[in-house]
């Protein structure tokens, strides 16, 4: 039934860091919308909603692949004792995105400045790394073909 995924929608408190570190990883900003109630605030089950709504496209996917931002005004507050990159927590665990050189991918985010949250791991043939994005989510690179076979 299911084709493949389409998007992911990330709540933020400030597009442009956001936008900037997808980026990185090959998303470019493809169409800003304002939604200020109307059909889309009702259908998200807030019919008061105020935010900026930004499609980043993953340039060359195939199927096609976004990540929607939404920029609430005002921002949310935020819990300080749970943060995203906490995994235990329920709700939202992490994105992974497909790689063919997680090495190379590694180093590019690395030398822009983006925290990795794991070491390298071979899991069920594949390898693995965790790192984190924009307002702390966790995000994960996947390289099919590791050495770990077995699971």
């Amino acid at each position: 039934m299911l084709l493949n995924p389409d998007h992911v929608t990330i709540a933020v408190a400030d597009a442009g860091p956001a936008i900037e570190f997808f980026a990185l990883l090959g998303f470019r900003k493809e169409h800003v919308a304002t939604i200020d109630g109307g059909v889309p605030a009702r259908y998200m089950g807030m019919p008061g909603m105020k935010a900026q709504h930004i499609t980043l496209a993953l340039e060359r996917a195939d199927p096609r692949f976004e990540i929607q931002l939404l920029e609430f005004d005002p921002t949310p507050g935020t819990d300080p004792g749970a943060h995203p990159t906490n995994l235990r927590q329920r709700g939202f665990n992490h994105l992974a995105f497909r790689v063919d050189d997680i090495e190379a991918v590694t180093a590019h985010l690395v030398a822009n400045g983006v925290t990795m949250l794991s070491d390298e791991m071979d899991y069920i043939s594949r390898k693995l790394r965790l790192f984190e994005g924009p307002e702390g989510i966790t995000l994960e690179l996947v390289q099919w073909g590791g050495s770990d076979a077995s699971g």
